[in-house]
């Protein structure tokens, strides 16, 4: 007579599709978590050049002299970054108002990260 026993545990073939599964998720999150801090850096960038940008618009809109047709190039530290602006600054057809277009780069980056526009009352 042959005793058959009952076998218990996993098979060998079980053991590998669990970890090819493992795996594949393991590498998806790990993707997942690398795209969220790129996500999170890019936007931390932007939110500091739209900061800088409305600082620009401020300072244009309280200057005291008066604003001429062309552009203006500057820094400004902000989160202990340097940030490079430039204002390009446009007659409007009311010549009491003028267009002021702010642009915000990075110091060592030529990516645009803040793009303002707005319309500054003339001083007269």
């Amino acid at each position: 007579m042959i005793l058959r026993t009952k076998q218990t545990g996993f098979s060998l073939m079980e053991v590998l599709i669990a970890l090819a599964v493992l795996a594949i998720a393991m590498a998806a999150l790990v993707e997942s978590a690398g795209s969220f801090t790129s996500n999170q850096a890019y936007i931390e960038n932007k939110t500091f050049a739209h900061w800088v940008a409305l600082n620009q618009m401020a300072e244009q809109r309280i200057a005291d002299s008066r604003l001429v047709v062309g552009g203006q190039e500057g820094q400004e530290e902000m989160a202990g970054r340097i940030w490079r602006w430039k204002n390009q600054i446009s007659a409007t057809p009311d010549p009491d108002v003028m267009k002021v277009e702010v642009s915000v780069k990075q110091e060592n980056d030529e990516t645009v990260y803040a793009l303002l526009t707005g319309y500054v009352e003339v001083n007269n």
